[in-house]
């Protein structure tokens, strides 16, 4: 099993992207207002963060943002009656928020957490999504491509198959996504993309992401790998030799959707090549049969 030493989660925590794509991101479920909170608050979360939703439990004087950490909270940013501590977890009541999106930071066992809130009625504007390495041009050839993985690894004692796929997109945009075939208590999928978090928009075992950032062919991502978190622990699942425009694309659909949550499917990989044995009958990675 892979997992990430103490110092590298300290440093993933603190190495969070501030770039958000907010129409990836869902609003919070609304468990206060009887509706009033529908379809008005997203969080794009820290690594290691769990945001739960909008509701209001004994602890607090009013509705807000239920969220909590893998430690005790110790601070944050806010002022101080913008938020309630209970341990590990904590409301951020929704009084506080009057922008459109509200930088905070919360200190949780020594850790900085440092995420934003949107507020769909509030006030400003939303901060520009900086590019990456000074905003680069789309070069090459920009037809859609894939590229994609297969790797086992150990998540809460039980061997769980991650089958993850990058594609680039015809704008010069990157899609990941990522499947696991059982379920993760817990389960938090992320990306890690030359460096920065991102936290996937999850869905029935298959997450997916799209960069608003571009990438220019031939550029390669380095410190790039998908990373589950889960209750208890977590996983890496590691993305190796990926080149934006290289020969290791192909061009394919994501085979995510074939051998995604098919409980008697296995994966072997004979002669460098990834196959699917499904029932007994053998694919190849986009499902075609082999004869």
């Amino acid at each position: 099993m892979k997992k990430l030493s103490l110092l590298s989660v300290l440093l993933c925590a603190s190495m969070m992207s501030f770039a958000v794509d907010w129409s990836s991101i869902a609003y919070l479920a609304d468990g206060a207002g009887d509706g009033a909170y529908a379809n008005k608050y997203k969080v794009a979360a820290a690594f290691g963060q769990n945001v739960i939703n909008i509701q209001q439990p004994g602890f607090a004087a009013a509705p807000g943002i239920y969220t909590n950490f893998p430690a005790g909270i110790s601070s944050c940013t806010l002022n101080e009656g913008d938020y309630v501590i209970d341990g590990a977890g904590m409301i951020l009541y929704l009084s506080a928020f009057t922008e459109k999106v509200t930088a905070v930071s919360v200190l949780a066992g020594g850790v900085s957490y440092d995420f934003q809130v949107y507020f769909e009625d509030g006030t400003g504007e939303i901060p520009d999504d900086p590019q990456p390495g000074g905003d680069p041009q789309p070069g090459g050839d920009l037809t859609p491509a894939t590229y994609h993985g297969s790797e086992v690894v150990t998540c809460a004692g039980a061997d769980v198959t991650f089958n993850w796929a990058i594609t680039r997109n015809a704008d010069a945009t990157l899609t990941f996504e990522l499947s696991w075939s059982s379920d993760i208590v817990g389960s938090v999928p992320q990306v890690c993309i030359n460096g920065a978090f991102t936290t996937m928009p999850a869905q029935e075992r298959v997450a997916r992401f799209t960069t608003t950032a571009t990438f220019t062919d031939g550029e390669t991502l380095n410190d790039t790998f998908f990373y589950m978190a889960y209750a208890g622990g977590a996983a890496r699942i590691e993305i190796t030799g990926y080149t934006v425009g290289a020969s290791n694309e192909e061009p394919q659909p994501s085979a995510l959707d074939f051998i995604h949550n098919e409980s008697r499917t296995r994966k072997v990989i004979e002669n460098g090549m990834l196959y699917v044995i499904k029932n007994g009958i053998r694919y190849n990675a986009l499902g075609t049969e082999i004869k």
